[in-house]
């Protein structure tokens, strides 16, 4: 009886699962624990009919832990899943769709070990757009936003497997290139001040086109990777001092 008592208990206390699509399985199964328990609670009080019967008892019973188990089993995938998309969310920039600077640093360290492990050259860039305030009084935030997300997917489509993108902040992009040396990635680094004028702007802006300005730095053999970042960071600053628009490579 106090097999069926917890049942019951358990029954009632997964209402707020409901919508989910294991709810049906884990109630279901519940429900005809409890009803076998409780007959079997009758029986031993003698308060059963002829209907109940030892067959009837097991059925009901393995059925009920089948739907348990069910249940239970879709509930553990449904929570990994969960896990799963949030850990993604913490980790993706919700308006481009890259990587944020939080995931984009993890994806670094990756291929920094994979650098040191197959003895692979690695090189960063680091971009930002030119005088992107002006865009944003122009036209608004909003359509500054529109610009960023289209940017985005631009880059995304035009890295490799060995190298990734993220957002690093504001309007600025970093890439990670293992086994790119200091002139493919700067190389590289000239695609993207490219495609970043083709994307076309409303005429309404006093230009003809949104600039670039990137650093590229190699990372040297035991240096820290963040280090090389600084590097291609400091870069970046350098093109713009000499006029934007243009790779620095260090």
């Amino acid at each position: 009886m106090s097999f069926a008592v917890m049942s019951l208990t358990l029954f009632l206390s997964i209402d707020s699962l409901k919508g989910k699509t294991f709810y049906y399985f884990l109630s279901a199964g519940f429900y005809l624990i409890y009803l076998s328990m409780l007959v079997d609670g009758l029986d031993q009080l003698h308060l059963h009919n002829e209907f109940y019967t030892a067959v009837w008892e097991k059925t009901t019973l393995l059925f009920g832990f089948t739907f348990v188990f069910i249940g239970v089993k879709n509930w553990i995938v449904d929570h990994a899943k969960l896990n799963k998309e949030l850990e993604l969310q913490a980790i993706t920039d919700e308006l481009t769709g890259l990587y944020n600077r939080r995931g984009i640093l993890k994806k670094f360290e990756i291929l920094n070990e994979l650098a040191i492990q197959r003895h692979k050259t690695l090189s960063f860039i680091i971009t930002d757009l030119d005088d992107f305030k002006i865009y944003n009084d122009a036209m608004g935030h909003l359509s500054g936003d529109e610009f960023l997300a289209e940017l985005g997917n631009t880059l995304y489509q035009m890295v490799g497997d060995d190298q990734v993108i993220g957002r690093w902040g504001g309007e600025e992009f970093a890439v990670g290139m293992l086994g790119s040396d200091l002139n493919e990635a700067l190389l590289f680094a000239e695609q993207i001040r490219a495609a970043v004028v083709n994307i076309p702007i409303p005429d309404a802006i006093d230009k003809q086109s949104v600039t670039a300005s990137l650093g590229v730095a190699q990372k040297m053999p035991q240096e820290p990777f963040m280090l090389a970042l600084k590097r291609a960071d400091r870069s970046l600053y350098v093109a713009k001092q000499k006029g934007k628009n243009q790779s620095i490579a260090n």
